[in-house]
């Protein structure tokens, strides 16, 4: 057999559908290159099972399913650059199971259209479990898939590291340390997985440290700041000093925005304020940093955002908007000139009535967008009246 292909990865995939078909696994045992040209000129093939049984003095060892057994598919290739089969042993030792071909190592993978399947179920809390069987029946069984529930956990795990390129964590380290040497009050702390793979990282200067002890009462934390070439989410924490400018309290980059995630990172920042946790903190609506926030301050007001609620506005009463010029008017009338919660209620109720009275848009969508903007800015507005 001949292969026009100027690469054996023709080859390769031809015999991984054999191998699949047949039932057992292969692995490339060699190769050589020409000294000329560098291209690959000859590769061999050979069963998963090649080889000796090893010893193990371990208490639980692991099963070695070696065997030696000499199944081979040996290619050359020619000087005009088609490969061919110089050598082919068909035979094993052992017993082949195509049934289950889709366990071996070399046939699984987790195919591009699948992530997306994978990526944004679990991204809403849909249990691995729970993705494998759904992808199972969407391919008429498990041995359809394509890869293991385990080689899922293994993708799910690895986009929550931070993907950084090569050497840059290292480097990141070594500053940090530097930075250390040169001021024992900087702090950072890395947060590893299992596999000793980092995951996440915050760090404060001292005098961030120091600005916290004077203008910790009032901290706002986001993670909406995702502008680095690598896409991870920036956490900052930010205070507001004396002068009403902003003092950056710590900053972190994380791998995943989940609820175990900002535990780590919020009580890592508590510990590097020396446990002083603040009166009042201002933050997004995720509902993955509330639980970790009412974990880790359960006597910490929480507020959100003014800036994340007034976002909604174009999004809930955009129709409102267009057709009364003087809503957004008597809306920011509303929101920054009231100072009393009775103050706020009469102003919010008579912006309702003109909206209504005009008959702009009397329908339940009206109201439900408002009420949605409505308990934000209550949750907001209590934030003036309970920080001290």
């Amino acid at each position: 057999m001949v292969w026009n292909s100027n690469s054996h990865k023709e080859a390769y995939e031809f015999h991984l559908k054999y191998a699949k078909i047949i039932g057992f696994g292969i692995l490339r045992r060699s190769s050589r290159r020409s000294k000329i040209s560098n291209e690959f000129i000859d590769v061999k093939f050979v069963c998963t099972r090649l080889g000796s049984k090893r010893e193990s003095i371990s208490c639980n060892p692991r099963p070695c399913l070696k065997i030696d057994c000499k199944a081979t598919l040996h290619l050359k290739r020619r000087l005009e650059g088609k490969w061919y089969v110089y050598n082919f042993i068909k035979e094993h030792n052992h017993e082949v199971y195509p049934a289950q071909a889709h366990y071996f190592t070399c046939h699984r993978s987790i195919k591009p259209s699948n992530k997306e399947t994978i990526n944004t179920p679990h991204a809403v809390g849909v249990s691995t479990t729970k993705i494998f069987v759904v992808m199972a029946k969407s391919n008429n069984g498990y041995e359809n898939i394509g890869c293991l529930e385990k080689d899922i956990r293994n993708h799910l795990d690895k986009e929550k590291r931070l993907a950084l390129a090569s050497g840059d964590a290292s480097a990141m380290q070594e500053l940090f340390m530097h930075m250390q040497e040169e001021d024992s009050n900087f702090f950072y702390a890395i947060d590893l997985d299992e596999e000793q793979r980092l995951k996440n990282v915050f760090w404060v200067d001292a005098k961030s440290r120091e600005d916290y002890k004077i203008f910790g009462d009032v901290v706002s934390f986001d993670t909406t700041y995702i502008t680095n070439k690598y896409k991870m989410p920036f956490a900052p924490f930010i205070g507001v000093n004396n002068h009403f400018q902003t003092s950056l309290l710590g900053c972190a980059l994380l791998a995943h925005e989940t609820k175990s995630t900002f535990v780590w990172l919020i009580k890592t920042w508590l510990r590097a304020m020396g446990g002083k946790a603040p009166i009042s903190i201002l933050t997004n609506q995720d509902k993955a940093m509330k639980a970790a926030i009412s974990d880790v301050f359960p006597n910490t007001r929480h507020r959100f955002c003014l800036w994340h609620i007034l976002r909604k506005i174009l999004e809930k009463l955009g129709s409102v908007i267009k057709t009364n010029e003087h809503f957004m008017r008597d809306f920011n009338s509303c929101v920054y000139n009231s100072w009393v919660a009775e103050e706020f209620e009469y102003k919010w109720s008579t912006m309702i009535e003109k909206v209504v009275y005009a008959e702009c848009l009397n329908t339940m969508d009206f109201f439900v967008g408002m009420l949605c903007v409505f308990f934000d800015l209550l949750v907001f507005s209590m934030f003036h009246h309970s920080i001290y």
